[in-house]
């Protein structure tokens, strides 16, 4: 998201140039930032571990990423863009390159690129008119302004690829496979073992969770037949259902069941063609997450659980619940410990939630400029100037956003704070 347009200089107006440096100094302040980002890493290391290091560091070039794509495109279109700066806060080191300033500040808590004119409120240079972002034409808007979500696609794009060449595709077995058993259930009694694929149960044929539920239900708490596959052997099992303390649906045989999962090679032609397909499938579960999320139901699920431990317990066992950034960074921690696979696919999420969440059509978010551009496109009239929006009058309804959205992000964090994130790739 491109922010420099509120970005604050705590150092300097943000029309006066930077204090020139010696090559002394600017070596001294280079050398200081190194030492400095080696120590940070340290730290960071120090207390949560490698894994943290990982997430840190992959999330700040993910970012910059992001602003490079407004950077870029910017300066293809001609807009002029003075200042690219890692981080924001107090300046820690910067240098001049024609007429943009680089850098990095104090918090890396992100970055920002300045593009002159990014709306019709800021006041401007005559001689910067022609190349300020309001006059460019509506494409080159809509390109700049999205160019940092069109990047998270295609770094999730990237991803995915690396993801099915290094590793191979994802097959999911036709059959249930049993995991973790207790040595009282009645399946361990009956001779069932972890990683046995259900094939029938009572002359029923089981290929659904709900199947098996009917199965035992049917039994009336009499031993059954169970055909199972172990080893890609067939062997016929006795079962009895029964109750237990922790079932919930009458009888039970104590097992729990999902489809069992392993990789294909699919080579790099074929990790091409199945990136795209895995990034369509990212993409729609996101899009269906963010709408239940912000639904009057989700913010309604929000408000219960931040009220309601008991709730918000219910929803994290669940794993159903979506997270805040503090909780991504804690789930990308869980993948780096599981394996590069786990790791790649949490990152191919987060560019995919970044990339959705930004297009949201409201300033100060990237979506918001699109919107803009395409409403002044759709009023201006052929031989007339071009429409002008009164952003002003946006701004009401912009302060009603943030404020409505840094209370879900509140309410996120809190709940990732008292209850914890719960690792999926245990």
């Amino acid at each position: 998201m491109t922010t420099a347009v509120v970005e604050p200089d705590l150092e300097r107006g943000a029309d006066t140039p930077p204090p020139v440096q010696s090559r002394r100094e600017t070596a001294l302040r280079l050398g200081a930032l190194v030492v400095g980002t080696a120590l940070v890493t340290a730290a960071i290391d120090a207390l949560g571990g490698w894994p943290w290091v990982v997430v840190v560091w992959s999330v700040i070039v993910i970012i910059m990423l992001h602003e490079l794509g407004h950077f870029v495109t910017a300066k293809w279109s001609g807009m002029k863009a003075t200042e690219f700066f890692v981080g924001f806060g107090p300046r820690l080191w910067s240098i001049k390159r024609g007429e943009t300033e680089y850098g990095v500040k104090a918090f890396p808590l992100g970055g920002y690129v300045r593009i002159l004119g990014m709306t019709s409120l800021e006041e401007l240079d005559p001689s910067d008119e022609p190349r300020s972002y309001v006059n460019q034409s509506t494409s080159k808007r809509v390109l700049v302004a999205s160019a940092g979500s069109i990047v998270h696609v295609l770094l999730a794009i990237s991803l995915a690829f690396f993801a099915l060449w290094l590793t191979g595709e994802s097959v999911t077995g036709r059959f249930l496979e049993v995991t973790p058993l207790t040595k009282t259930s009645p399946a361990y009694l009956g001779g069932l073992r972890n990683g046995d694929q259900i094939l029938s149960m009572n002359g029923r044929a089981i290929r659904t969770e709900t199947a098996l539920i009917a199965a035992i239900q049917s039994s009336h708490g009499h031993a059954v037949p169970v055909v199972i596959l172990r080893h890609h052997q067939r062997l016929v099992l006795s079962v009895t259902p029964a109750r237990t303390p922790t079932c919930t649906n009458g009888l039970c045989i104590g097992v729990d069941s999902g489809y069992p999962v392993s990789l294909r090679p699919v080579g790099w032609l074929g990790a091409a063609g199945a990136a795209g397909t895995l990034v369509g499938q990212v993409a729609g579960a996101t899009v269906d997450a963010f709408g239940n999320a912000f639904s009057p139901g989700g913010i309604d699920s929000l408000a219960h659980q931040v009220t309601s431990p008991k709730a918000a317990q219910r929803a994290r066992a669940s794993g159903t619940s979506t997270v805040s950034m503090l909780g991504a960074f804690e789930l990308l921690a869980f993948a780096a410990k599981a394996g590069a696979r786990p790791l790649l696919g949490m990152l191919i999420s987060l560019n995919i939630s970044l990339a959705v969440l930004n297009m949201l059509p409201m300033l100060p978010l990237d979506g918001g400029h699109v919107a803009i551009a395409l409403y002044e496109r759709a009023r201006s009239r052929r031989g007339r100037a071009r429409y002008r929006a009164d952003v002003t009058k946006l701004m009401p309804a912009v302060y009603a956003f943030m404020a409505f959205l840094i209370l879900f992000v509140a309410g996120k964090l809190y709940l990732d704070i008292a209850h914890g994130v719960s690792n999926p790739f245990h």
